[in-house]
């Protein structure tokens, strides 16, 4: 009875789950690439530049399981989010984009607008301002979307009690191009590769009750697909940071330079360093006066002072030493000649 009682109470327990109305939630689409908005200001005003065109390139079409729908693998309005992207590049201050994907439709309103103000005032009716020019373009493209780079699981099953959990790898590459207006050169390209990740979770009972009458099955799962759009987008945001490091490598524009101001610390005492709650006591020593230049001066006066008369009095000793040399010898010169004379008196007298 228990049984039976079990079993009704579990089949309405499912059929709760499966009735569950789904809930749908509108959420705000932020930046999906957090460096696009951190990036460092560039120097000087925002750059003007255009956006053409951004097409899907790769011609693949949705997965389906065994068949491919007619729905395209990737969103064929990328170039809205890459004018989006450069848009936000640090917080707006890098770029600013000019129509071009619409501009028939703006020439056009223009136009009537030109028309309108000459109808209503005449000749003398206000001329509108010239469009702005853009000195290079962004164009490129998704090039590759490639699914099923890698797949697998896990599973197990014991007693009728299963679980198991799969995955799936998705690939999707895109170009970003930079080309300078007046010459037609290619400056910057870059590729950047995101992968999709998809998983799956599920479980499932299978039991026999009462051997031959009854069947109890019962099944949970859970499965998470990566939106292709929000990776193609993180995609074009990053190839934007790196387009915008690129062109600062080669001098095309340059990040703002902040300037540091560094706080003059105050002077503290060093008493605020020391730990009274112990017994440890610092001696910082004697304090001593600081020499100014002027003392410095006086000593270096003083000291070519008793170099001087040093000098002197060693000149003095040996002027003396000289001249008692110089007596010595004259006195020798003197004895040499006594000498002779008396030598030549004796001779004359023999």
């Amino acid at each position: 009875m228990f049984k039976y009682i079990g079993i009704f109470l579990l089949s309405l327990m499912l059929v709760g789950c499966a009735t569950n109305k789904a809930k749908f939630d509108v959420r705000t689409q932020k930046v999906a690439y957090k460096d696009l908005t951190t990036i460092t200001a560039p120097k000087g005003d925002p750059i003007i530049i255009a956006v053409y065109d951004f097409v899907d390139m790769t011609g693949q079409k949705k997965p389906g399981g065994n068949f491919a729908s007619m729905s395209t693998a990737v969103t064929q309005g990328s170039y809205q989010l890459l004018i989006k992207a450069l848009s936000d590049a640090g917080d707006g201050k890098w770029f600013r984009v000019v129509e071009r994907t619409s501009l028939p439709s703006l020439l056009q309103e223009r136009k009537l607008i030109r028309s309108t103000r000459q109808q209503v005032n005449g000749e003398g009716a206000e001329p509108l301002p010239p469009l702005l020019f853009a000195g290079a373009y962004i164009t490129g493209g998704v090039v590759g979307y490639d699914s099923d780079i890698k797949s697998g699981g896990i599973g197990a099953r014991i007693l009728g009690i299963q679980a198991n959990r799969q995955y799936r790898q998705d690939i999707v590459t895109i170009i970003l191009r930079l080309v300078n207006v007046q010459t037609g050169e290619v400056v910057i390209t870059t590729t950047i590769e995101k992968t999709i990740v998809s998983t799956s979770v599920g479980s499932d009972i299978f039991k026999y009750f009462d051997t031959d009458t009854m069947l109890v099955e019962v099944e949970a799962g859970y499965a998470r697909n990566e939106p292709v759009t929000f990776a193609l987008r993180k995609a074009i945001e990053k190839g934007v940071v790196d387009l915008i490091h690129e062109g600062i490598l080669k001098d095309l524009w340059a990040f703002e330079v902040e300037e540091v101001i560094v706080p003059i610390a105050k002077p503290t005492n060093i008493k605020d360093y020391i730990d009274t709650t112990n017994d440890i006591h610092i001696d910082i020593g004697e304090k001593k006066k600081e020499k100014t230049y002027e003392d410095y001066k006086k000593e270096k006066e003083a000291k070519n002072k008793v170099l001087t008369e040093t000098e002197k009095e060693l000149e003095k000793q040996s002027i003396e030493k000289e001249w008692e040399e110089v007596d010595k010898q004259t006195e020798e010169n003197a004895d040499e000649k006594n000498n002779d004379g008396d030598s030549d008196s004796s001779s004359d007298t023999n």
